[in-house]
């Protein structure tokens, strides 16, 4: 059995995402994405029935108050409709990944290695609304591609990998596993069960010894 090293906990980093980890961060993304607008809608809506103005149920009337209600019920349906694409095109530019994909630790780059210019962003969303299109089939192909690239990726020439950068306690875990395997319990444990030790024993009289 090979021991593993520090080095191995960090394999994955610029390999290709998978669907469940790209799901995942989409999901958390969709979350965020709602939530924010849910809660723009909320406070608009308060805010507006305080001086008056009730933006849910008023309609248009050749007043001052009528022409009000339909500028702010048009302008929160386009805030509602526009967020979602400004939300992935602004971070895929400036930060090559969403708040979703930093937290699974994950990467938008141009198969060329190069990060998303702000056409190539707008590009890739496009290819979002493709793969919706194609009753989620441009989203499922993420699983059999070998580069594992949905449509979108496909249409913008672009890949998701593992940085694993979101993961900044990850090499603490790391250091721990290795040195739990290195330990003398786990290379010899029948040693310890002979003298009636477990692993929690074991790092006790270590930890006298030391």
């Amino acid at each position: 059995m090979n021991s593993p090293n520090e080095n191995d906990a960090f394999e994955l980093r610029g390999q290709y995402a998978g669907f469940v980890s790209r799901t995942t961060a989409f999901l958390i993304d969709r979350g965020i994405i709602w939530s924010i607008i849910a809660i723009i809608m909320a406070v608009s809506t308060y805010l507006f029935n305080v001086v008056g103005l009730p933006i849910q149920t008023c309609t248009y009337s050749p007043t001052f108050g009528g022409v009000v209600c339909v500028v702010v019920q048009i302008s929160l349906a386009l805030f509602a409709l526009s967020f979602a694409p400004l939300y992935n095109i602004i971070f895929w530019t400036l930060a090559a990944q969403t708040p979703g994909k930093y937290l699974l630790g994950l990467r938008i780059y141009r198969m060329n290695g190069e990060r998303l210019t702000l056409k190539r962003a707008t590009r890739r969303y496009l290819g979002y609304l493709l793969s919706f299109a194609a009753f989620g089939l441009g989203f499922f192909w993420i699983t059999i591609d070998n580069r594992r690239q949905g449509f979108h990726d496909k249409f913008a020439d672009t890949c998701v990998v593992y940085s694993w950068d979101a993961f900044q306690n990850q090499r603490l875990i790391d250091r721990l596993s290795v040195k739990l395997y290195r330990s003398r319990f786990f290379q010899n444990p029948e040693a310890f069960y002979a003298k009636g030790m477990t692993a929690e024993d074991a790092g006790e009289r270590n930890a006298h010894v030391s």
